[in-house]
């Protein structure tokens, strides 16, 4: 008898097996699109520009703006599956319940995160020179009490020279997102049992339409993918089995799409490409994912699915001092040394965040826990 067949797991298993393998790998993702290079100032020089780096600038929109972009979106979609997960009735109750658990899950570590930057960023504001700090935001010593709270909401008011609207650790938007969607977790109970699949179209096709708007904890591509993953949740549907089955017809499809959002990349209709790209690619991920875990061939590392969140959190701050010191330290000056830093810096950060997470759970596992939110 053919081993993978004896041991052939159920269906709830392989999307709960799927889930836990996504976490380590999407991470991993999240920073490589942190990872870059286009707006390094030292000092106050900007050091390089794309187009003199043509095979470089290539890898980097291949990586971290197309392929990687599935990343957040397969993020929402599976908070909003575990949020309704075995949920058949949404009361008050129910409601209010989960609200008290995402205080532990989510609250508690978005303001302690941010705070963790705030400290960082005043020390190295104080201490450090170099041009490793950039000048151009406003000191943490000079905030007034609105600015205090700004921080943790929207920077952009604090200092105007930013063109998003992010907290001080800029990847806990999708934190804030989260939260803001999760509030409003009834409307889209409601919506979905009510109208069923088409709110999760109409939410889809208002993100294909506008996928970069970001009003701050409101944004697009948080209620389109959280409603996928709450439709899918709400009316049983088993995404990793269904996704798993569509394989043959969406890899193929997702080369092609690569190669032509590459390739019209700048022309006006290119969004289109883009959104087309992160839905084919999610499905394509999972997909993967659940073939291969129900093979035998993947397992899921408890340790690195553990210490996703905790290499999140910490990643941008310490990433952005690394880029800032590779650079002052190389000059990087040909596309080698640029594509080497590219794979560098990223694997430093997860290095040091898995070798951090392994010691604070060690020495002081409460502590850990707290931080991140009972992971």
């Amino acid at each position: 008898m053919d081993k993978a067949n004896h041991f052939k797991i159920s269906g709830k298993e392989l999307q709960s097996k799927t889930i836990d393998f996504l976490r380590f790998p999407l991470i991993i993702g999240v920073i490589f699109i942190h990872t870059d290079f286009s707006n390094i100032i030292l000092p106050g020089v900007k050091q390089i520009n794309f187009v003199n780096y043509p095979i470089f600038s290539h890898v980097f929109i291949l990586f971290s703006k197309i392929i990687f972009a599935t990343c957040v979106p397969l993020f929402f979609l599976i908070s909003g599956f575990l949020f309704f997960y075995k949920t058949d009735v949404f009361t008050i109750k129910v409601y209010l319940q989960k609200l008290k658990n995402r205080v532990h899950t989510l609250l508690i570590p978005y303001i302690f995160w941010n705070l963790l930057v705030i400290l960082f960023l005043f020390l190295a504001q104080t201490f450090l020179s170099g041009g490793l700090v950039s000048g151009n935001n406003k000191l943490i010593i000079d905030y007034s009490v609105q600015d205090w709270f700004r921080a943790f909401w929207d920077t952009s008011m604090i200092n105007p020279t930013l063109d998003k609207s992010l907290p001080i650790n800029s990847p806990f938007w999708f934190i804030r997102d989260l939260i803001v969607v999760i509030l409003l977790s009834p409307l889209i109970c409601f919506a979905i049992k009510k109208i069923g699949v088409y709110v999760v179209i109409a939410l889809g096709l208002l993100w294909i339409f506008n996928p970069w708007f970001y009003e701050p904890g409101l944004s697009t591509v948080s209620f389109f993918f959280f409603s996928a993953g709450a439709y899918f949740s709400m009316y049983q549907k088993n995404f990793a089995t269904s996704m798993k089955q569509m394989l043959p017809l969406v890899a193929p499809l997702y080369i092609l799409i690569v190669i032509a959002t590459l390739y019209f990349l700048g022309q006006s209709w290119w969004s289109y490409l883009y959104c087309g790209g992160i839905m084919v690619g999610l499905i394509l991920a999972v997909g993967l994912s659940a073939y291969f875990i129900e093979k035998g061939s993947w397992h899921t590392n408890t340790f690195l699915a553990n210490s996703s969140f905790f290499i999140f959190a910490y990643h941008r701050l310490p990433l952005v001092f690394v880029i800032k010191f590779l650079f002052k330290l190389l000059h990087p000056q040909s596309e080698a040394v640029l594509l080497l830093l590219y794979l560098a810096c990223p694997t430093i950060i997860i290095v040091l965040g898995l070798l951090g997470y392994r010691l604070l759970r060690q020495y002081l596992p409460k502590f850990t826990a707290f931080i991140n939110g009972g992971r």
